[in-house]
């Protein structure tokens, strides 16, 4: 039986603090913030342990390889060759988080892009895409279909006509069912984690799409959303959508939730960023830069009553001020 489901963001703050205790530079402060790191969440004392399991798996695996990396003489590229080693615990850790389908799909898809990175790309029939933050998918182009498959994260589609072949469909396929294209400019959006985790998200802003999920079939016009559940169950429309901002760099917040806005924050900063429940219901306005999120964090400050805490890189907590 497999391990229940760890946020992704608790398991990347374990394996940060695994790097950090293979590095040969913890102190005795830092060794001490991270007994406070396990013992404030009994998830974070669950994920230090796959985290430690993981660890023993890779060290009986290659021998000396913890010695070899704390012998290099560069601090630096010591610790580039443990953020790879970090790499690796977490395509481990994922057969234990009951994400793994997910994961390792992600690590190992054709196009990437890591927390906060956004990436634009030319298909071979002209379509358009942009990457948004954590995205993965695989491109797969047929005689018979022009394919992408999103295993998570988000897109910004522009598609073109097909010249090469005779109307070739364009489709994007995501765990919980099909998006077809009908001529159009839209966004796909797949969450591995949060909220609206294994869910299927799309906008039209052009043209329209249809929605396919095992027990339903829904046309999504332009100026409208859609979603399909988990699993792929019946779609269902959405309230229509604002233009997509992040494709322009930045975070809108309109009279938004702060537990909403960390919540879209968590996805493009790595780490653990917690935020304590009594300020979860505090609302905020407001255009971010989502190329600089501890300006964001600063920002927070200045307009909300609340107290950013950074205990540890890469370890950040949101409260009452």
């Amino acid at each position: 039986m497999s391990a229940a489901p760890l946020p992704a963001a608790v398991v990347d703050a374990a394996v940060e603090w695994l790097v950090h205790l293979w590095s040969g530079e913890a102190t005795e402060a830092s060794r001490a913030q991270w007994q406070r790191w396990r013992a404030a969440d009994p998830l974070h004392e669950q994920a230090w342990h796959r985290v430690e399991a993981t660890d023993t798996r890779w060290r009986a695996a290659a021998p000396g390889l913890a010695a070899a990396l704390a012998a290099r003489p560069a601090a630096a590229g010591r610790r580039r060759a443990l953020g790879g080693i970090a790499a690796l615990a977490v395509a481990g850790l994922a057969l234990y988080t009951g994400r793994e389908q997910m994961a390792t799909r992600g690590w190992l898809a054709g196009v990437r892009t890591a927390k906060g990175e956004q990436r634009r790309l030319q298909l071979p029939d002209g379509t358009q895409l942009l990457l948004n933050t954590a995205t993965a998918l695989d491109i797969d182009f047929s005689p018979a279909l022009r394919r992408l498959r999103l295993h998570q994260g988000e897109l910004l589609i522009a598609t073109a006509p097909d010249t090469e072949w005779t109307s070739r469909p364009f489709v994007v396929d995501t765990p919980a069912g099909r998006v077809q294209a009908l001529g159009t400019r839209f966004t796909v959006r797949h969450d591995a984690d949060g909220p609206a985790a294994r869910a299927t998200r799309v906008e039209v802003f052009e043209g329209a799409v249809e929605l396919r999920g095992a027990a339903s079939v829904l046309r999504v016009d332009a100026g409208q959303a859609a979603r399909l559940p988990a699993g792929g169950g019946t779609a269902e429309a959405l309230p229509p959508p604002a233009a997509p901002a992040w494709a322009d760099g930045v975070l809108v917040a309109s009279d938004m939730r702060l537990d909403a806005f960390v919540d879209e924050l968590r996805r493009y900063r790595p780490g653990l960023l917690q935020l304590a429940p009594e300020v979860a219901g505090l609302r905020l306005s407001g255009v971010f830069p989502l190329g600089d999120t501890d300006r964001i964090l600063q920002a927070l400050v200045q307009v909300l009553p609340v107290q950013v805490h950074v205990p540890v890189r890469y370890w950040v907590r949101i409260g009452p001020a």
